[in-house]
């Protein structure tokens, strides 16, 4: 969805190798730990948020390891949002949909009486979502650019 990251990263160590030098590390990024482990054949790196109160959303990032025929490995990066964090966001993001949606209604329909209602609902609606999405820029997707130059520079 929106809030989802990819990235494909390339290495010239196997997938063992960076298996065996990633797995078991921490990771920190703006004072919010991260661990990185190995689960379903992927290695996963997840934030340890239990004792922070004032973080809201937390990328969930899992590296997926193919080997090429050359011996070097293809590194697929994948971020999402853990399930706990991302309700806000999408509760905002139907909130301004809606004001959008409602803002277009009242000027197609309006016949012209509503449209200054629209502009101010339209305008409204971009706001709230211009802060949003500056609010993510700082920290949700701010940890996921960190986390992978962090993983650029250890494979």
């Amino acid at each position: 969805m929106i809030f989802r990251r990819y990235y494909t990263l390339q290495s010239k160590k196997n997938p063992d190798e960076i298996k065996q030098h990633l797995i078991g590390q921490h990771l920190k990024v703006h004072d919010l730990d991260f661990e990185i482990s190995h689960r379903d054949g992927d290695v996963k790196i997840i934030p340890h948020a239990e004792v922070e109160e004032h973080v809201y959303t937390l990328p969930i990032t899992r590296l997926r390891l193919t080997a090429t025929d050359s011996g070097n490995t293809i590194i697929k990066m994948r971020s999402k949002p853990r399930r706990i964090d991302i309700g806000g966001p999408y509760l905002i993001m139907i909130f301004v949909l809606f004001m959008i949606i409602a803002g277009i209604l009242l000027y197609v329909l309006g016949e012209g009486k509503y449209n200054n209602t629209s502009y101010i609902l339209c305008g409204i609606a971009i706001l709230i979502f211009a802060i949003l999405w500056f609010r993510l820029e700082m920290g949700y997707f701010d940890y996921i650019r960190k986390i992978k130059k962090w993983v650029k520079s250890h494979v």
